[in-house]
C-alpha cells in the first residue's frame, strides 16, 4: 500500500468545524417516530428463527513458507481538524457562506411574519377563511419550502465544492510529504491510541497548505452548483473516501 493511499482524510461533511447549517423548516412539522415494541405481545406471530445449513469440509490450508518481510515501516501522522481548523481558505469559506446563510435565515424570517400578518388579518375579519384563501396561503407556504429549502441546498453545496478543494490540497502535501521523508504509512491522529509528537507532521501540512491555497473557488450568491457542473465548465468527477481514507 503507497503512502499516498494510507495518507486519508476524513469525509467532508465530518470535519471543518462547520456543523450543519440552519435547518429551515417554514411552515413545516415534524411527526413524532413512534418507538418500535420491545418483544412479541402475546398471541402475535413468533418471529422466524435463522435456519441451520449444512457446513461442508473445506480444504485444509497448510502452512506457507518462509517470504520475503516487509522492511520496517516509517509512519506519519496528522491531525486533519486541526489542519482545517488553521487553513486561510476554509476561515474565508466560513466567513463568506456566513454571511449568505444570516442573509437566508433573515429572508425566511421575514417571510414567516409576512404569513403570520395574513392569518391574523383573516382572524380579525370575524370570517372563516374561504376555500379561496386557504388555498392561496398553502400555495405560498409549499413555494417558499421550495424556495428557501434550495437556497439551503445552494449553501450547502458551496460548502462542499469549497472544502473538496482544500481536501484535494491535504492529499497531495501529506503525500508529498511522505515522498520526501520516505514514509511508508501516514495515519490520521484520531486513528492512533499513542504517537511521538515527532511523527506528526501536521503543522508542516498547514504551513504549505496557507502557502499553495490560501482560497478558493466558492459559486457566486445567486449560482447554483449542480447547474454549473452542467455546464461542462470545472471537471466533475466526485472526490470520493475509499475505506481507508484515501482518495480513489
Amino acid at each position: 500500500m503507497t503512502a499516498k493511499r494510507n495518507a486519508g482524510l476524513a469525509p467532508t461533511r465530518q470535519r471543518a468545524g462547520f456543523g450543519r447549517w440552519a435547518t429551515l423548516a417554514l411552515a413545516m412539522t415534524l411527526a413524532p417516530v413512534a418507538a418500535m415494541a420491545q418483544g412479541v405481545a402475546p398471541g402475535a406471530e413468533q418471529p422466524q428463527q435463522p435456519p441451520v445449513l449444512p457446513m461442508p469440509a473445506v480444504p485444509e490450508f497448510k502452512p506457507l513458507p518462509a517470504g520475503v518481510r516487509p522492511t520496517a515501516p516509517v509512519i506519519g501522522v496528522f491531525n486533519t481538524q486541526m489542519i482545517m481548523g488553521q487553513s486561510v481558505a476554509v476561515q474565508k469559506i466560513e466567513k463568506e457562506l456566513g454571511t449568505r446563510r444570516e442573509a437566508l435565515v433573515s429572508d425566511v424570517r421575514a417571510e414567516e411574519t409576512q404569513l403570520q400578518g395574513i392569518r391574523q388579518g383573516i382572524l380579525k375579519s370575524g370570517k372563516a377563511p374561504t376555500p379561496a384563501q386557504q388555498q392561496e396561503l398553502q400555495k405560498r407556504v409549499m413555494a417558499d419550502r421550495t424556495k428557501f429549502g434550495n437556497r439551503n441546498r445552494i449553501l450547502e453545496e458551496d460548502a462542499q465544492v469549497g472544502l473538496n478543494q482544500v481536501q484535494r490540497e491535504i492529499q497531495q502535501i501529506v503525500s508529498a510529504i511522505a515522498r520526501a521523508r520516505g514514509m511508508t504509512m501516514v495515519l490520521q491522529a484520531g486513528t492512533a491510541a499513542l504517537h511521538d509528537n515527532t511523527l506528526d507532521i501536521s503543522n508542516e501540512v498547514v504551513t504549505h497548505l496557507n502557502t499553495t491555497l490560501p482560497s478558493v473557488y466558492i459559486p457566486g450568491p445567486n449560482e447554483d452548483p449542480e447547474e454549473i457542473a452542467k455546464s461542462g465548465k470545472y471537471p466533475v468527477a466526485p472526490f470520493q473516501m475509499n475505506d481507508q481514507g484515501g482518495e480513489q
